[in-house]
């Protein structure tokens, strides 16, 4: 693979500013992205993308039981009320909090979620910009505040994640310090029927995408078993991250087990802060995909220590209703794979802006 291309709108340039947050405060965030002008015709081999400043309009309201001490977990969230509402409480119920803060990241929500955010005692963040869902910046601009404050470690967590009891995530943040972890992730399973967020048997998720396993047959099975590659006729992408083991049983040797990894995918993922803050943050010109897989192959080649823990280990994630919800099938998601190609492992050979 390639090493990445260094420049200004592959990372989080508000990481380098001075910033302190006050207990309440209102700000923005300028980051320059880029992203491919699938419109425009520039050769063969050649790519041509545009640039341009995304304002991101920020409210901060902290919750006076924040710890700097504690791990922060991070959960971006876009209206979908009744999801944040399950995961808040299935928080409440296994004691998440007494491990962790809590920083909800609201992306332009129309319901109301600060409410349900405040009254039960988790940090607000809502983010405004006028481009649309940028899964990278909603987790950058969190993970500074973090920083301002104090904190040393950060859980990227998605909104349809669950924790099975508090002693999983207890183990987790164990293993994670350990084994001095840059970035730790977990083996993910998905949910048993009783979890199921509108009673049916299959999610859409797997009505649209994995057809062959309708029936309930992918319940409680692997969702990510650790860091695979597949070798693809893609002129973008040559080689594609994938899901290792994905449908297969949870005590199968090869996913339960801990091990070195390549990356761990952005529904879990523990960092040192420091060394998130190193190395720029999520891709903030991957706004929807590959952010987290481009992270880890950034921080492993430069030495990092990335880490997959599934030896007796699983968290829950439903992969569904935030996919859904955020509408991921676009033109920012075929900039993403053409970026990430760009990136790290395709034959275009020149940027055109």
């Amino acid at each position: 693979m390639r090493n990445p291309m260094k420049s200004s709108y592959f990372k989080c340039t508000f990481f380098n500013n001075e910033f302190t947050v006050p207990e309440k405060d209102v700000f923005e965030v300028v980051q320059t992205e880029v992203s491919a002008d699938i419109t425009k015709q520039v050769g063969n081999n050649k790519t041509a993308f545009k640039k341009m400043d995304v304002a991101y309009k920020c409210r901060w309201l902290k919750s006076g039981d924040f710890d700097k001490e504690k791990p922060t977990i991070i959960i971006p969230i876009k209206d979908n009320r009744s999801l944040i509402r399950i995961t808040i409480s299935n928080f409440i119920e296994n004691g998440v909090q007494t491990l962790c803060n809590v920083i909800v990241v609201d992306d332009r929500s129309t319901e109301d979620i600060e409410s349900l955010v405040v009254t039960n005692n988790f940090n607000y963040l809502r983010v405004d910009n006028e481009k649309g869902f940028n899964f990278s910046m909603l987790n950058n601009i969190a993970a500074k505040i973090c920083s301002s404050l104090g904190n040393k470690e950060i859980l990227l967590w998605n909104s349809d994640l669950w924790v099975p009891d508090k002693k999983v995530l207890e183990k987790f943040i164990s293993l994670h310090r350990s084994n001095n972890a840059s970035v730790s992730g977990a083996k993910l399973l998905y949910p048993p029927q009783s979890m199921s967020l509108d009673g049916n048997t299959d999610s859409e998720n797997i009505t649209n995408n994995f057809p062959h396993m309708a029936g309930g047959q992918w319940r409680e099975t692997v969702q990510f078993g650790g860091d695979a590659w597949l070798t693809t006729s893609s002129k973008y992408v040559l080689v594609h991250p994938s899901h290792y083991k994905r449908f297969s049983d949870p005590s199968d040797p090869r996913v339960n087990c801990n091990r070195g990894s390549n990356f761990v995918t952005g529904a879990l993922q523990m960092w040192n802060q420091d060394k998130f803050i190193e190395l720029g943050g999520l891709n903030p010109s991957l706004a929807k995909n590959y952010q987290d897989v481009d992270i880890c192959l950034r921080a492993v080649s430069q030495g990092r220590t990335c880490f997959y823990f599934g030896k007796d280990i699983y968290f829950y994630h439903d992969e569904s209703p935030s996919l859904i919800k955020e509408g991921k099938n676009d033109s920012q998601m075929m900039s993403d794979h053409i970026l990430f190609g760009k990136i790290w492992n395709s034959e275009i050979q020149t940027i055109v802006f």
